[in-house]
């Protein structure tokens, strides 16, 4: 049976600036539906369209196709006016279903589905635009012609191998929520609470709990975290050797993402790249290039405090963990085998990301708004990138959580 769409209370904004961001270095799949209307447009019929695809297959997916790209990772459709042409040529209404509805998302739950936005698009980076209120009309158009589903989904794990039922669940998710939102604390903080919330859900026997005393749990660790954040403030520690290694490998993973980034499949670039991870692995000496958007800097200047930054620029970065607590996409993602605990050190691992990224991006330069906004644009794509749901980014988080070295991440690079 539908459930019922409902609009988070954190006051989201978006409209389309035409900025075409979303054509470039985003995989799109096709629905059966999709892929019937692009093959009744007679594409390969186009005199620009004879000797280049315009879908491309997926393995490993439940989707059969997906739009295929160019060389530089834009969409095949993506004319030299930054526009879509299938939009330009043949209206809204001809686009694939995601490219329609992105970045608007429905996350499912087992009583409701969430209206909420991707920040993986600079305009919802920034909350430009209408309330979602106003995309309401045109999500239930989209469910009731059945492009849309609506239907409940399973919670997600509490910890690997102890599955509960939503009405539990749903409160665990909302004291991390509520921890992410506690507007008495800064950002860095909130993040420092959630990972010990996180810490003393693992630790606590919870398999021994019915689900009444695994809520009254919740509850109590929601209220006791601050305290037990203390420590890694009054004595503020770099992370050890082995936590600043883990730390730069999945930053590269995410700088890969940027939308100004242009990867290309060649030897090499293939070359570069192993050259980058062996440098990463290092840490001494000059970083490597990826240019556009990360300039040639030495890992020594991204170890040194960012000071004092306009609050502006950190608000889209902050706005995101946020937004994704709210809505419970990052424990929804699709990660497979992942739990609510492993989903939360995902998500807290973004911010120091985010800055150190930041760092990197405006070397030998004052920090931008639009900086970090290309940088929200990469973190949230992470939330769909293979190498980034898999089991070696979870072992890592893992790994770094077992010492606590997340915690001194998130307040050593903010």
């Amino acid at each position: 049976m539908p459930l019922p769409i409902v609009i988070l209370p954190t006051r989201e904004k978006w409209d389309c600036h035409q900025c075409g961001i979303c054509c470039r270095g985003s995989i799109v799949p096709l629905s059966e539906e999709d892929l019937a209307r692009l093959r009744s447009q007679k594409w390969e019929e186009h005199p620009d369209y004879l000797y280049l695809p315009t879908v491309v297959p997926i393995k490993h997916s439940t989707k059969t196709h997906r739009l295929a790209q160019r060389a530089d990772g834009c969409c095949v459709f993506l004319n030299d006016k930054g526009l879509c042409r299938i939009h330009s040529e043949l209206g809204y209404e001809a686009k694939p279903t995601i490219c329609r509805v992105f970045p608007l998302q429905l996350i499912p739950q087992d009583k409701q589905v969430a209206l909420t936005i991707r920040r993986a698009c600079p305009s919802s980076a920034l909350d430009l635009g209408q309330e979602m209120e106003g995309h309401l009309p045109f999500i239930r158009q989209l469910v009731k012609e059945g492009r849309l589903s609506t239907e409940p989904i399973v919670a997600p794990l509490l910890k690997i191998g102890e599955r509960r039922d939503w009405k539990t669940t749903r409160v665990v998710l909302e004291s991390a929520a509520g921890i992410l939102q506690d507007e008495r604390y800064p950002p860095v903080r909130r993040l420092v609470h959630v990972l010990q919330f996180a810490h003393l859900l693992q630790k606590a026997r919870t398999r021994t709990l019915d689900d009444r005393k695994l809520v009254e749990l919740s509850s109590t660790l929601q209220e006791y975290v601050a305290e037990e954040s203390k420590p890694f403030f009054v004595e503020r520690r770099r992370p050890s050797g082995y936590a600043r290694i883990f730390f730069r490998q999945i930053a590269i993973e995410y700088a890969r993402l940027h939308p100004e980034f242009r990867p290309r499949s060649n030897w090499t670039q293939r070359l570069g790249m192993a050259n980058t991870a062996w440098r990463v692995f290092r840490g001494k000496g000059g970083m490597p290039s990826m240019q556009p958007p990360f300039p040639v800097a030495h890992f020594e200047d991204l170890e040194r405090p960012i000071g004092n930054v306009d609050p502006s620029i950190d608000r889209p970065l902050a706005r995101l963990i946020e937004t994704s607590a709210a809505s419970f996409l990052y424990a929804i993602a699709d990660r497979q085998r992942w739990s609510i605990i492993d989903s939360l050190r995902g998500l807290a691992i973004l911010f120091p990301v985010g800055l150190w990224l930041l760092r990197w991006a405006s070397h030998g330069r004052e920090p931008t708004q639009q900086d970090m906004v290309n940088l929200v644009v990469a973190l949230d794509r992470g939330q769909g990138y293979g190498s980034l749901n898999g089991s070696l980014h979870r072992w890592r988080l893992s790994t770094l959580a077992s010492q606590n070295e997340l915690e001194r991440l998130v307040v050593w690079y903010a």
